[in-house]
């Protein structure tokens, strides 16, 4: 499939370096704002630092893997469980000296191999389902949009993108496919998913029906059950035009890049509990 010279093809890295540098607001940065202006502001000044977890890097990896193919994952990871302990012949504990000195070594992340394992049998349950292979089997993989949002400029990587069929897929991971529903609440995936339909309406520079979204989640356990879940255009333009009545949490995408823009001016950063809260 042919790229659309909108969609870029830049690394991970380069991508979240200007997220860093403060260049653009991403859907993860204006989750922030919307839960809390105080939070975003002290992120984005550096006070506070996101720091990297083991599920976070185990998700990259499983994105590369599932999303991208072997032969890319080949090329990012290292799959190895470490240096061997000659005393016992195992390798040692992630948790020992010794293996953090040879990871620290190592040019590339490490995965285990208990969890490459679990990498290969989730590949295969997605790409068995039988909407998520259709879905997975024309697009690009990893595509970056940077465009300018009510004169905000944003970035979207976007795992999956089918811009003939006009279409968005984001992988997610989770540990009971049965709560998943609830993950989309809590994690704010229709918001997520918004910002990334809107971005590619903004940088396509045409009027084309919003994309609808899907949301192809996969279990970290056996029997790595799949579900695909579709976020219709109707919920896409409700979580970008329609304000959605809470008095503490704002979920209007145009009303969050007005704030933001007013926090910006007035230098005041909010925690959104300044006020009592009726319930």
């Amino acid at each position: 499939m042919e790229r659309p010279k909108w969609l870029l093809n830049i690394s991970s890295d380069e991508y979240h370096a200007a997220t860093k540098r403060n260049e653009y607001t991403t859907s993860h940065r204006l989750n922030l704002f919307r839960k809390c202006p105080a939070l975003y502001k002290k992120t984005i000044d550096g006070e506070i630092v996101e720091g990297d977890t083991a599920a976070f890097a185990f998700g990259r990896a499983t994105h590369v893997y599932i999303i991208e193919g072997k032969e890319k994952f080949d090329a990012e990871y290292v799959v190895s469980d470490g240096p061997t302990n000659e005393k016992t012949g195992k390798p040692y504990g992630k948790l020992t000296a010794a293996y953090a000195k040879w990871a620290a070594e190592q040019p590339k992340p490490v995965v285990g191999a208990e969890d490459f394992a679990m990498l290969q049998k989730m590949r295969e349950a997605v790409h068995a389902h039988p909407v998520a292979k259709d879905l997975l089997a024309s697009g690009i993989a990893e595509g970056t949009i940077r465009t300018e949002w009510n004169g905000e400029p944003v970035q979207a990587r976007l795992d999956w993108f089918n811009h003939e069929q006009n279409y968005i897929v984001d992988l997610k991971t989770c540990n009971d496919i049965d709560r998943f529903r609830f993950d989309i609440r809590d994690f704010g995936y229709i918001e997520q998913m918004a910002f990334y339909a809107q971005c590619v309406s903004l940088a396509r520079g045409e009027s084309p029906m919003t994309p609808p979204c899907y949301l192809i989640a996969v279990e970290k356990k056996e029997p790595y059950r799949v579900a695909v879940v579709l976020i219709g255009a109707s919920t896409i333009d409700d979580a970008i035009h329609s304000h959605m009545a809470n008095e503490f949490l704002r979920d209007d995408a145009d009303a969050m890049f007005a704030e933001l823009k007013d926090c910006r001016e007035t230098g005041v950063w909010p925690t959104r509990y300044e006020r009592i809260i009726n319930i």
